[in-house]
C-alpha cells in the first residue's frame, strides 16, 4: 500500500475525534492502565498476578485474596466483557457446536478414529471459524483447508479439485448468466408487475407477491430474481402506501420457497442433483411453498416491523452519519462566526468538530468560533442535513479532493451530474474483509465513502480504517453512471434509493438504484422463448440441463439479449469456488471415516424418532451448517454423511438426500445463511432479530413438512 495514496489520506481524514462526540467519556486506557489514588497521584506499577506469586501460602492468605479480589473487581467492566463476547460471538458459537459434537455424539467411540481423521476434523474447524466470523472469504478458507489435507496426503489433487470439474458448478454459472439475460430484456419484471396490481390491502399484496416470485423462482435462480424485484417492490410499496419492511423478507422467503419446487430453482438443488444424479420432486417443495405463503400472509402483521424504504426511514427516523467538509475560497462566510454563517442551528445536523489548517482542533465549537479558509468542519446527522451541507458552495467533502476538482471542471463545462447512493455490500464482493483504504475504493468504483452503517448503527472511527463486511450499508458520493455500471455486478446488493444532484451539489430529482430495463419487444420474446424451450427440452430429458443452458446462453449473446460484459459480471465467482473448495474437505471426511462415525452418532441421537430419525438428523444438521456457512458448502460437506447415514439405517437414500437439499436451501432465521436474506436487509431496514423472530417458526414448519414427506414418499 502506498502511504501517500490520496484515497487513504482522504478517507482517514473523515474520522470524528472521540472527544468531540463523547467528551464526557474518559479514555478507556487511562482508566485501566493508570488508576489513581484518592490524592490524585497514580498508583505504583501493578503487582504480579496471583498465578505469578512465588509464595503459595501468601497467595491463599485471606488478606492478599481480599486485596486481589478488590483490585480485580475494581478493574472489572461488565460492558467491556459483554462487548468482547458480542465481538467474538461467532467464534464462541462454532466452538460450542464442535464441543457439543464431541461430547454428545458418543465421545468414547471417537477414540478409534485415526490421526488423519482427527486432522480432517481439525481442518474443518480451522476453516469454519474465519468463515463464520466473516474474517476470510469462504472460498479462500475451503481451498486452504483442501491444501492442508493435500499436504497431509489425506486426499489427492484429483479429490481436491473435483468440484471444479463437476457439471453442477458449470450449470450454476450458466443459470446465473441466463438470469442476467432475462433481467436485461425486462422479462423478469413483466409478470410480477401485472400480478402485484394496485391493492391497498397489505395481505393481498403479500399473497400476490408470493405467487409471482415463487412461481418465477421455480424456473430460474432466485438470487438475480430478488435483485431485480427489490426496486420493483419498493416502487410498488410507495405507490400503494405500504411499509416496505412488510414485503422485503416475504420477497426473499418467496424466492427461497419457490426454488425448492424444481431442480433449477436454487444453486443448492443443482449441487444436490449433481451429487446424487437425481431430480428434485415438486411433491416436497410445493407443500412447503404453499404453507410458507400462508404463514407469511397471516403472521407478518404481528412479527414483521413497520418500516419504510431505507432512504425514507432515514428521513423519518434519521440514523447518524458523519461527513467532513473543507472550507475553500468559494465559501461566502469566511471570517464570520459559526452562528452568523448559519452553521449553528441546522435541521437534522450539528457541527461536531472544527479543525484549523494548522491542525488545531476545536471540539464542539461554540457559536462565536470564526470560520477561516482551510478549516475542516465535521458534521454529524441525517441524510437530509447532509444534502443541505453538500449543496453549499465552498464546502467540499474532505474525502474527495480530486473528485471535487472534477466537479468544478464539470460545472464549468455545464455537465457532470453526481449521485448520492446508499448501497449494500454483497457477501461475494471482493472488498469484503478489506479496509476502505486498502481496497482503493475511489479508484475501483469512482465513488467516495461518506459513511458506513452496520446492523443499523454507524461504524465509528476513520473511514479509511473501516474493514468492510458483507451486508454493510454505505453512503456513497458517486458519478452518475455508477448505478448503471454496477447493475449486474455481484459486488453490490444495490437496493436503495439514490439522490441525484447537479454539479453544484444541489438536490434535483429522486432516482432509483437501477435504470429500468429496456422494453425491446424482440429481445423480450427472444429471451422468454429460448428460456421456455430450455425448460421443455430438459424436462423431457431430450438434453441435459448444462447443454440446454449453454445453448440458451449463446443464443442470448448472438441475438444481443445480453452482452459479453453482462455475462462475465453475472457469474458469481466466490459462490462457485466456495462449493468447489468444499468437495475436497467432503472427500477427506469420507476416506478417513469421519463421515461414517458422524452418521452413526446422528443415528444414535435421533433413534427415538424411529423411521424419521435419519431424515430428521440430516435436516437438522444441514440447517445448522447452512445458518453458519454458505448453503453450497453445507450441502457438499453433509452429502457423504447423509449417504453413510442412509446406508447404515438401511433406508432409501433419496429420503436423506432430499432432506439435505431442502435443509440447505431454506435458511430463514438469519440474514447471513442465504444470499437473498442479506440482499433485502438494507432495503427493509431489518435487524438480525427480525429474521429470527419471523423466520424461526417458518423453519419449524418447513421441518414438519419435509421430514414426514421424505419418510413416506421414499419408504
Amino acid at each position: 500500500m502506498n502511504p501517500g495514496n490520496s484515497e487513504g489520506a482522504a478517507s482517514t481524514s473523515q474520522a470524528v475525534p472521540t472527544a468531540s462526540l463523547n467528551s464526557e467519556a474518559p479514555s478507556q486506557s487511562s482508566q485501566i492502565d493508570t488508576p489513581s489514588t484518592s490524592n490524585g497521584r497514580p498508583n505504583s506499577p501493578a503487582k504480579p498476578s496471583l498465578l505469578q506469586s512465588p509464595d503459595l501460602r501468601e497467595l491463599f492468605s485471606k488478606h492478599v485474596w481480599r486485596r486481589e479480589t478488590r483490585r480485580r473487581l475494581k478493574r472489572f467492566k461488565p460492558k467491556e466483557v459483554l462487548a468482547l463476547i458480542k465481538e467474538e460471538r461467532w467464534t464462541i458459537i462454532v466452538a460450542l457446536i464442535f464441543a457439543a459434537l464431541l461430547l454428545t455424539l458418543e465421545l468414547t467411540a471417537w477414540k478409534h478414529l485415526s490421526v488423519d481423521a482427527w486432522f480432517s476434523l481439525w481442518t474443518l474447524y480451522v476453516c469454519s471459524v474465519p468463515m463464520v466470523r466473516g474474517a476470510v472469504d469462504p472460498d479462500v478458507c475451503l481451498f486452504g483447508g483442501a491444501t492442508l489435507l493435500l499436504l497431509r496426503g489425506i486426499i489427492t489433487p484429483r479429490d481436491a479439485f473435483a468440484g471444479l470439474a463437476n457439471d453442477s458448478i458449470v450449470t450454476i454459472a450458466l443459470m446465473m448468466a441466463i438470469a442476467a439475460g432475462l433481467e436485461s430484456s425486462g422479462a423478469l419484471e413483466f409478470v410480477p408487475e401485472l400480478v402485484l396490481g394496485r391493492s391497498r390491502r397489505e395481505w393481498v399484496g403479500q399473497l400476490r407477491l408470493h405467487i409471482a416470485v415463487a412461481s418465477t423462482s421455480a424456473v430460474m435462480n432466485n438470487t438475480p430474481l430478488v435483485a431485480v424485484m427489490i426496486p420493483v417492490v419498493e416502487a410498488w410499496c410507495r405507490a400503494n402506501n405500504h411499509h416496505v419492511s412488510r414485503f422485503m423478507i416475504p420477497l426473499s422467503y418467496a424466492a427461497i420457497l419457490g426454488g425448492l419446487c424444481t431442480v433449477i430453482g436454487t444453486s443448492t438443488t443443482l449441487i444436490g442433483r449433481g451429487l446424487a444424479q437425481e431430480t428434485m420432486p415438486g411433491v416436497i417443495g410445493l407443500p412447503i411453498t404453499v404453507a410458507g405463503g400462508i404463514y407469511v400472509v397471516i403472521f407478518s402483521r404481528w412479527l414483521l416491523p413497520k418500516r419504510d424504504t431505507l432512504m425514507a426511514a432515514v428521513v423519518a427516523d434519521p440514523r447518524e452519519y458523519v461527513v467532513s467538509v473543507r472550507v475553500d475560497t468559494r465559501y461566502g462566510h469566511i471570517g464570520r462566526t459559526i452562528e452568523s454563517a448559519g452553521l449553528r442551528h441546522l435541521r437534522g445536523l450539528f457541527l461536531a468538530d472544527l479543525q484549523r489548517a494548522d491542525g488545531t482542533t476545536v471540539p464542539s465549537p461554540p457559536p462565536t468560533t470564526v470560520v477561516l479558509l482551510g478549516d475542516k468542519l465535521t458534521f454529524a446527522g441525517d441524510i437530509t442535513g447532509m444534502q443541505h451541507i453538500l449543496s453549499l458552495p465552498g464546502l467540499s467533502p474532505v474525502s474527495s479532493a480530486d473528485l471535487a476538482a472534477d466537479i468544478e471542471e464539470s460545472a464549468a463545462g455545464g455537465s457532470g451530474d453526481r449521485v448520492m447512493v446508499e448501497a449494500v455490500v454483497s457477501l461475494s464482493s471482493p472488498i469484503v474483509n478489506m479496509t476502505i483504504r486498502d481496497c482503493h475504493f475511489r479508484s475501483r468504483y469512482g465513488a467516495v465513502v461518506l459513511a458506513v452503517h452496520r446492523n443499523g448503527e454507524r461504524v465509528t472511527g476513520g473511514l479509511g480504517d473501516i474493514v468492510v463486511k458483507g451486508g454493510d450499508t454505505m453512503l456513497l458520493e458517486a458519478s452518475s453512471d455508477f448505478l448503471e455500471k454496477h447493475k449486474y455486478s455481484s459486488e453490490w446488493a444495490l437496493a436503495v434509493d439514490a439522490f441525484r444532484y447537479s454539479s453544484e451539489w444541489a438536490l434535483a430529482v429522486d432516482a432509483f438504484r437501477v435504470a429500468p430495463p429496456r422494453r425491446d419487444p424482440l429481445a423480450l420474446f427472444t429471451a422468454m422463448g429460448v428460456f421456455i424451450a430450455m425448460i421443455v427440452l430438459n424436462s423431457m430429458d431430450i438434453l441435459s440441463l448444462a447443454t440446454t443452458a449453454l445453448v440458451c446462453l449463446y443464443v442470448y449473446l448472438l441475438t444481443g439479449v445480453m452482452t459479453v460484459a453482462q455475462f462475465r459480471s453475472a457469474i458469481p465467482g466466490m459462490v462457485l469456488l466456495t462449493v468447489a473448495g468444499a468437495f475436497g474437505i467432503a472427500r477427506a471426511l469420507t476416506v478417513t471415516g469421519v463421515a461414517t462415525k458422524l452418521a452413526e452418532s446422528l443415528l444414535h441421537v435421533f433413534s427415538w424418532m424411529g423411521r424419521s430419525g435419519p431424515v430428521a438428523a440430516v435436516y437438522v444438521a444441514t440447517s445448522v451448517l447452512t445458518a453458519l456457512l454458505s448453503n453450497g458448502a453445507a450441502v457438499t460437506l453433509m452429502f457423504p454423511i447423509a449417504m453413510d447415514l442412509a446406508l447404515q439405517a438401511k433406508i432409501n437414500v433419496k429420503g436423506p438426500l432430499y432432506a439435505l437439499m431442502v435443509g440447505a436451501s431454506s435458511d430463514f432465521s438469519t440474514p447471513i445463511g442465504y444470499q437473498t436474506n442479506l440482499m433485502v436487509s438494507g432495503p427493509g431496514g431489518y435487524r438480525f432479530l427480525d429474521y429470527t423472530r419471523f423466520g424461526l417458526p417458518l423453519q419449524f414448519i418447513t421441518a414438519l413438512i419435509t421430514i414426514p414427506i421424505c419418510v413416506l414418499y421414499f419408504n
